[in-house]
């Protein structure tokens, strides 16, 4: 019987490990949810610490030095490689002011930054003239901690019933009508992030408008798009699977186990 439960452990830390090894990294700290169609701000009574960059106090056209994010006297952050741009049809809150682009056809760069003073848990946008190109990357520390692509959001607004809700622009509803504009919320549930990059991997454009950062948040609100799947729950089932295992030899028995595996 000793000889046996050393074999098992043995045997239950090789699965273990290859499994620990092997898996897919499916694990995602984020929840992503959308807003009403029509809606272009976040909503603010359920954020707390919030800053709000309307772009509107920025200079028209592409600089690689960007501008410093302030809300009064807070300084919010840095934007670096940015381009704004004046409303049209693809962009601009309320039909007026300016938005923020990415868009190589025009500034020749594919990836802005927005650098933050103070590590937030909540980012939102108004995600205008969107397309499967656009594409989010939230970093803490220089690592990056959730890469999403509005892909998924372009999906999930095909699936609903009022899907023809979200497209056209809603300042002009004629204009533009076979992209979705939407209001985007993104919480992460796990931690926080202190960098944001936007990415345009196609030749198109990332429009969007109102970017919003908080500290923390009541609750989550809106669609859910994504859910979060914190790392830690994948690597607990690992751990219970080799226990499992193991009482299986040990005990001679067989029992089926059912594992739901969360992507």
């Amino acid at each position: 019987m000793k000889n046996l439960l050393i074999k098992s452990a043995i045997a239950s830390s090789v699965v273990l490990s290859l499994a620990t090894l092997t898996r897919p990294v499916m694990a995602s700290s984020f929840t992503v949810s959308i807003e009403n169609a029509g809606v272009q701000n976040a909503q603010l009574s359920n954020l707390v610490n919030a800053h709000v960059q309307t772009f509107d106090g920025q200079t028209q056209g592409y600089t690689t030095t960007g501008f410093q994010s302030n809300d009064g006297t807070t300084n919010v952050g840095s934007y670096k490689n940015t381009l704004i741009q004046n409303a049209d049809q693809y962009g601009g809150a309320g039909g007026t002011g300016k938005y923020f682009d990415v868009n190589a056809n025009i500034s020749g760069q594919t990836l802005s930054t927005l650098n933050l003073t103070t590590a937030q848990s909540y980012f939102g946008l108004w995600w205008s003239a969107g397309d499967a190109n656009n594409v989010l990357t939230f970093l803490s520390q220089g690592k990056v901690v959730e890469t999403i692509t509005t892909a998924d959001v372009v999906s999930y607004i095909g699936k609903l019933a009022n899907k023809a809700s979200y497209y056209g622009n809603p300042n002009s509803p004629t204009q533009n009508t076979g992209e979705p504009y939407a209001f985007i919320n993104f919480y992460d549930v796990a931690g926080t992030f202190d960098q944001v990059q936007f990415t345009n991997i196609g030749g198109t454009g990332f429009e969007s408008d109102n970017h919003t950062v908080a500290t923390g948040y009541k609750s989550i609100i809106g669609d859910v798009v994504t859910k979060a799947v914190p790392e830690s729950s994948s690597l607990l089932g690992v751990f219970v699977i080799g226990f499992v295992g193991a009482a299986s030899v040990l005990t001679r028995r067989v029992n089926k186990k059912s594992v739901l595996q969360l992507s």
